[in-house]
Protein backbone atom coordinates (compact mmCIF):
# COMPACT_ATOMS: atom_id res chain seq x y z
CA UNK A 1 0.00 0.00 0.00
CA UNK A 2 1.27 3.29 -0.63
CA UNK A 3 0.80 5.04 2.51
CA UNK A 4 3.42 2.91 4.17
CA UNK A 5 6.20 3.35 1.76
CA UNK A 6 9.72 4.51 2.71
CA UNK A 7 11.46 7.15 1.01
CA UNK A 8 13.88 4.51 -0.35
CA UNK A 9 11.22 2.52 -2.28
CA UNK A 10 10.93 5.61 -4.29
CA UNK A 11 14.07 7.81 -4.57
CA UNK A 12 16.70 7.82 -6.93
CA UNK A 13 19.19 6.19 -6.59
CA UNK A 14 22.33 8.16 -5.99
CA UNK A 15 24.56 6.36 -9.01
CA UNK A 16 21.63 7.65 -11.37
CA UNK A 17 21.77 11.30 -10.39
CA UNK A 18 24.15 13.59 -12.34
CA UNK A 19 27.31 14.58 -10.06
CA UNK A 20 29.27 17.79 -9.81
CA UNK A 21 32.32 18.80 -7.67
CA UNK A 22 31.68 21.78 -5.17
CA UNK A 23 35.09 23.68 -7.56
CA UNK A 24 33.03 23.16 -10.93
CA UNK A 25 32.44 26.17 -12.37
CA UNK A 26 28.30 27.07 -12.84
CA UNK A 27 28.44 27.22 -16.67
CA UNK A 28 30.08 23.97 -16.94
CA UNK A 29 27.36 22.65 -14.66
CA UNK A 30 24.64 24.16 -16.54
CA UNK A 31 25.80 22.63 -19.28
CA UNK A 32 25.73 19.29 -17.28
CA UNK A 33 22.25 19.53 -16.73
CA UNK A 34 21.09 20.90 -20.00
CA UNK A 35 23.26 17.30 -21.25
CA UNK A 36 20.83 15.43 -19.01
CA UNK A 37 18.00 16.48 -20.65
CA UNK A 38 15.91 14.82 -24.00
CA UNK A 39 12.56 14.98 -25.46
CA UNK A 40 10.11 12.33 -24.94
CA UNK A 41 6.93 12.36 -26.83
CA UNK A 42 7.19 16.29 -27.19
CA UNK A 43 7.85 16.41 -23.67
CA UNK A 44 11.42 17.62 -22.15
CA UNK A 45 12.35 15.35 -19.20
CA UNK A 46 15.48 15.12 -17.22
CA UNK A 47 17.02 15.94 -13.51
CA UNK A 48 16.25 19.33 -12.34
CA UNK A 49 19.39 19.22 -9.99
CA UNK A 50 22.45 17.12 -9.60
CA UNK A 51 24.31 16.21 -6.48
CA UNK A 52 27.63 17.60 -5.38
CA UNK A 53 30.68 15.94 -4.04
CA UNK A 54 34.65 17.33 -2.85
CA UNK A 55 37.33 16.14 -3.74
CA UNK A 56 37.60 13.49 -1.15
CA UNK A 57 34.04 11.83 -3.17
CA UNK A 58 32.21 12.91 -0.17
CA UNK A 59 28.46 14.40 -0.57
CA UNK A 60 28.03 18.06 -0.16
CA UNK A 61 25.39 19.42 -1.39
CA UNK A 62 22.84 19.69 -4.35
CA UNK A 63 22.60 22.16 -7.08
CA UNK A 64 18.94 23.50 -8.43
CA UNK A 65 18.26 25.29 -11.53
CA UNK A 66 16.99 27.41 -9.33
CA UNK A 67 20.23 27.24 -7.98
CA UNK A 68 22.09 28.49 -11.10
CA UNK A 69 20.08 30.37 -12.46
CA UNK A 70 20.32 32.89 -9.62
CA UNK A 71 24.44 31.88 -10.24
CA UNK A 72 24.11 33.20 -14.10
CA UNK A 73 22.45 36.52 -12.81
CA UNK A 74 19.64 35.76 -15.49
CA UNK A 75 17.22 38.06 -13.29
CA UNK A 76 20.01 40.63 -13.96
CA UNK A 77 19.52 40.07 -17.53
CA UNK A 78 15.76 39.75 -17.24
CA UNK A 79 15.35 43.23 -15.45
CA UNK A 80 17.65 45.08 -18.30
CA UNK A 81 14.91 43.25 -20.78
CA UNK A 82 11.65 44.76 -18.76
CA UNK A 83 13.43 48.24 -18.97
CA UNK A 84 13.55 48.05 -22.43
CA UNK A 85 17.47 47.43 -23.04
CA UNK A 86 17.73 44.76 -24.99
CA UNK A 87 21.82 44.72 -24.87
CA UNK A 88 22.27 42.82 -22.64
CA UNK A 89 21.48 39.83 -24.56
CA UNK A 90 24.24 40.41 -26.75
CA UNK A 91 26.18 40.42 -23.76
CA UNK A 92 24.92 37.23 -22.19
CA UNK A 93 28.07 34.75 -23.79
CA UNK A 94 30.22 37.33 -22.85
CA UNK A 95 29.00 37.09 -18.93
CA UNK A 96 29.40 33.53 -18.79
CA UNK A 97 32.86 32.96 -20.28
CA UNK A 98 34.23 36.04 -17.76
CA UNK A 99 32.24 35.12 -14.39
CA UNK A 100 33.69 32.18 -12.60
CA UNK A 101 30.66 31.45 -9.84
CA UNK A 102 31.75 28.07 -8.41
CA UNK A 103 29.02 25.27 -7.72
CA UNK A 104 29.81 25.51 -3.83
CA UNK A 105 28.82 29.01 -3.70
CA UNK A 106 25.15 28.55 -5.22
CA UNK A 107 24.41 24.64 -4.38
CA UNK A 108 22.10 23.96 -1.28
CA UNK A 109 24.58 22.53 1.33
CA UNK A 110 23.46 18.51 2.38
CA UNK A 111 22.85 19.40 6.01
CA UNK A 112 20.42 22.38 5.12
CA UNK A 113 17.68 19.58 4.44
CA UNK A 114 17.99 16.13 4.57
CA UNK A 115 16.06 12.73 4.72
CA UNK A 116 16.57 9.33 6.03
CA UNK A 117 15.93 6.40 3.96
CA UNK A 118 13.83 4.99 6.77
CA UNK A 119 11.50 7.85 6.82
CA UNK A 120 7.92 8.11 5.76
CA UNK A 121 6.79 9.50 2.35
CA UNK A 122 4.60 12.15 4.29
CA UNK A 123 7.72 13.01 6.33
CA UNK A 124 9.82 13.92 3.00
CA UNK A 125 6.70 15.59 1.74
CA UNK A 126 6.37 18.19 5.02
CA UNK A 127 10.18 18.68 4.56
CA UNK A 128 9.56 19.56 1.06
CA UNK A 129 6.90 22.16 2.09
CA UNK A 130 8.62 23.57 4.86
CA UNK A 131 11.61 23.99 3.35
CA UNK A 132 10.21 24.95 0.01
CA UNK A 133 12.09 22.99 -1.68
CA UNK A 134 11.59 19.93 -4.58
CA UNK A 135 14.20 17.85 -4.33
CA UNK A 136 15.69 15.98 -0.70
CA UNK A 137 18.57 14.05 -0.52
CA UNK A 138 18.26 10.79 0.98
CA UNK A 139 20.75 9.28 3.89
CA UNK A 140 21.61 5.86 5.31
CA UNK A 141 23.36 6.66 8.09
CA UNK A 142 26.31 8.71 7.41
CA UNK A 143 25.63 7.82 3.62
CA UNK A 144 24.27 9.76 1.11
CA UNK A 145 22.03 7.22 -1.15
CA UNK A 146 19.81 8.99 -3.52
CA UNK A 147 17.50 11.79 -3.76
CA UNK A 148 13.55 12.01 -3.48
CA UNK A 149 11.95 14.21 -5.72
CA UNK A 150 8.55 16.00 -5.94
CA UNK A 151 7.39 14.08 -8.60
CA UNK A 152 8.30 11.39 -7.06
CA UNK A 153 5.61 11.90 -4.32
CA UNK A 154 3.60 13.25 -6.79
CA UNK A 155 2.93 9.67 -8.68
CA UNK A 156 2.63 7.87 -5.33
CA UNK A 157 -0.64 10.21 -4.71
CA UNK A 158 -1.88 9.85 -7.88
CA UNK A 159 -1.79 6.05 -7.26
CA UNK A 160 -3.21 6.67 -3.74
CA UNK A 161 -6.53 8.46 -5.57
CA UNK A 162 -6.84 6.21 -8.21
CA UNK A 163 -7.04 3.21 -5.68
CA UNK A 164 -9.34 5.28 -3.85
CA UNK A 165 -12.03 5.86 -6.98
Amino acid sequence: MPLRLKVRQIMVPAEEFPVLYEDTDALSAFRLLRDYFRSKDGTWIGFESALVYNRREKAVGILTVRGLLRALQLQALLDDLLKGNPEGLFFLPGRWNTQFIAVRDVMRPLEAAFISEDAALWEAALLMLKKKVNSIPVMAGDDLCGVVRTIDLFWVVGEILEDMA
